[in-house]
């Protein structure tokens, strides 16, 4: 069966005006990057070299200047719910519980209360929160916290996710964890995901295919497919092969 490419982004250029002069800063320059549905994909690339500026263009809160970017075979004008982003901070609303933060696109949207129901219970079981259901985000770790922002996007259930560096916050070992939910989430339900990070090992560890961007401007310099199969264990970070290429993508970033 073959595969279709759920996101597609052909020689996006994008710049900006500088602070107090006439010229501007060019922040991507031809940048080129597929999508395969069901796939996890990472950007990489230094910090400040343009990788949440194409995830905001691929959710359609900022245009290119010059390529376009297509989901589904269809330009993106502008923001969908089809197309739901993670960001790094999990922006809950503090006065409702965890069920009812999950809950709450679903209440916008009017969906009967017997259906968000059975969605949330299926969601908070799915990402590890089962026993939460009535705690307030106050009360929660920071690494809870991103759960029940997962499950809120997730009980939507949007074609794709844009993730922004949504484990950057967490200290090593609950981000490691995160990385496993993700993975599980990833083998449950098969979204396709845009995923932006800034580590290495992250990028290896969740994506099938990882894009090495460079410095400003911010281009495509190295599209790698990841060769160990999903899920991969935490342990596979000691695996010869996998030290090998993060050296290698490393020696790439600096």
């Amino acid at each position: 069966m073959m595969v279709q490419q759920a996101l597609i982004a052909n020689s996006v250029h994008k710049s900006f005006s500088a602070p107090a002069e006439e010229s501007s800063l060019a922040v991507l320059e031809n940048i080129s990057v597929i999508v395969e549905q069901g796939e996890i994909v990472a950007l990489v690339g230094p910090s400040g070299c343009g990788k949440s500026t194409l995830l905001n263009i691929a959710a359609g809160f900022e245009k290119p200047d010059t390529g376009e970017v297509l989901f589904m075979g269809n330009t993106i004008t502008g923001p969908s719910p089809e197309r739901a982003v993670v960001f790094q901070s999990a922006s809950l609303f503090p006065w409702l519980t965890v069920k009812e933060n999950i809950a709450f696109g679903l209440k916008t949207a009017k969906v009967k209360p017997k259906i968000i129901e059975e969605k949330c219970s299926r969601f908070i079981e799915l990402v590890g929160l089962a026993g939460f259901e009535n705690y307030y985000p106050y009360q929660l770790s920071g690494g809870m916290q991103q759960r029940v922002a997962l499950a809120r996007v997730l009980v939507l259930e949007p074609k794709m996710l844009l993730m922004d560096e949504p484990f950057a916050a967490l200290d090593a070992q609950t981000r490691l964890a995160m990385q496993q939910v993700l993975m599980s989430i990833s083998m449950a339900l098969k979204p396709t995901i845009l995923f932006i990070t800034h580590d290495v090992e992250e990028a290896l560890i969740l994506a099938d295919k990882v894009y090495v961007m460079s410095k400003l401007p911010g281009t495509i310099i190295r599209e790698l497919e990841v060769p160990f199969a999903r899920p991969r264990p935490i342990s596979i970070i000691g695996d010869p092969q996998f030290s090998k290429l993060k050296s290698e993508i490393l020696a790439q970033l600096f």
